[in-house]
């Protein structure tokens, strides 16, 4: 019992060092994990054990596709590729938006989310700086973009990763159950916040000066450039083919940083100020105090809890709503940690499969509704300070979020609603 009171103590002090925004957020997060590992809360949180604890097919992707971004950042290739995005959208600065929303949406489905962004948060930047107007709101929009394409499938968002392990449901079954509306909701997106950007004559100028210069003079090493764009081509190529290799995707994204390492004539030391290293650090903290409270049976309590609740249309409402909360406030992975048990437990019971769509719906929609529902959200904001010293607060996210996140809800309840009805 005692234990049980500590961990969610730790559990507890963790979200409020989030929630607060204090500083070294991550520091502080990873020290509550090593406290419940020195108390021995949990008997498989050891060294040995700790493979098991932190998901580091999620660490080891993130710090792969970091580095190969970074070299590829050096060579120019993003300012090449945002001036042709503005051409694209014909120096409008909505439809350029709407455009690279499109594009992370799409890729993000493809690609996990976080490395979609971390290709795209320099072209936002660069986008925004030529219009002259703030970087955070171009940023929010990719990242929510990314959130919403990566829900597609089941290698888009890490929760969906959980989800599809635990599960067994196969790839093209979540491509088939998610893709529509998750399509859906990328169009509602783009149509109610396009409003976000607005655009002055000033601005108009910016976009149109960005689109008239010569893309290629961008670029400073035109070799290189060609030689770690192949390397990012065949990590993507591999990405997408890694369930049929039987490849972990982290040893893929590795492998390319490695050979981009190589080829760039780098070492770690010259591409570590480019890491995002409290990103990884603070997911390590947090799978540890997830892995924790999962350990001393309090998340088995609580899916007894939710048990109660005996009408199937009513428990699959409440499991996406209840999903999008958490998920908005815990982070989309730990939320998911905490319901897999939970959703796998009422199957067994004799609930319908669609549950799993729920949570999958529901956290990948709550996911946009505060600055750490989910990794790309805690990525994206790290990638904001880095190239340009500004930050987002919970109330900017929320007010730009909120209305789409509650219209997206309330159409996947229904979504959900009519699986079950129909034994889809």
């Amino acid at each position: 019992m005692i234990k049980q009171i500590v961990a969610m103590f730790l559990f507890f002090m963790a979200y409020y060092v989030i929630l607060s925004r204090a500083q070294q957020t991550a520091v502080k997060v990873f020290m509550l994990g090593l406290v419940a590992a020195v108390l021995k809360l949990s008997e498989g949180l050891t060294i040995e054990n700790i493979s098991r604890v932190v998901d580091f097919n999620t660490i080891g992707l993130l710090l792969g596709m970091m580095i190969i971004v970074s070299i590829l950042k050096n060579t120019g290739f993003f300012q090449m590729a945002s001036v042709y995005a503005v051409r694209l959208g014909k120096g409008d600065l909505g439809k350029t938006v709407s455009l690279l929303m499109f594009f992370i949406a799409m890729l993000s489905a493809l690609l996990d989310n976080v490395t979609t962004l971390l290709i795209f948060a320099p072209i936002l930047f660069l986008v925004s700086d030529a219009a002259g107007i703030e970087p955070t709101r171009v940023l929010v929009l990719g990242v929510i973009a990314s959130n919403i394409g990566g829900m597609a499938t089941m290698i888009g968002d890490p929760p969906n990763i959980v989800i599809g392990n635990a599960s067994g449901l196969s790839f093209v079954s979540f491509i088939i159950h998610l893709a529509p509306i998750s399509f859906l909701v990328l169009l509602i997106s783009l149509r109610m916040l396009g409003r976000e950007v607005s655009a002055d004559r000033a601005s108009e100028k910016g976009l149109k000066e960005l689109a008239a210069t010569n893309p290629k003079e961008a670029i400073t090493d035109k070799k290189l450039l060609l030689r770690i764009a192949v390397i990012f081509v065949a990590t993507i190529f591999s990405f997408a083919f890694h369930e049929a290799l039987k490849i972990d995707m982290a040893f893929i994204a590795l492998l390319g940083a490695a050979l981009s390492l190589i080829v760039a004539r780098k070492s770690f030391e010259d591409v570590a100020k480019e890491i995002e290293w409290d990103t990884l650090f603070f997911f390590m903290g947090l799978f540890s105090l997830t892995h924790v409270m999962h350990e001393l049976g309090l998340l088995s309590k609580f899916a007894s809890l939710i048990s109660m609740i005996h009408s199937r249309v009513v428990l699959i409402v409440v499991l996406v709503w209840l999903s999008a909360v958490m998920g908005s406030l815990l982070s989309a992975v730990p939320a998911t940690v905490v319901l897999v048990p939970v959703v796998k437990y009422l199957v067994e019971l004799g609930y319908p499969t669609q549950f799993w769509w729920a949570i999958a719906l529901g956290v990948g929609l709550g996911a946009n509704l505060t600055p750490i529902g989910a990794a790309v959200n805690i990525v994206g904001i790290s990638l904001l300070k880095r190239f340009t010293n500004e930050s987002v607060s919970f109330k900017d996210f929320l007010r730009i979020s909120l209305r789409l996140v509650l219209l997206g809800l309330t159409i996947a309840s229904f979504y959900v609603v009519l699986m079950v009805f129909m034994g889809w």
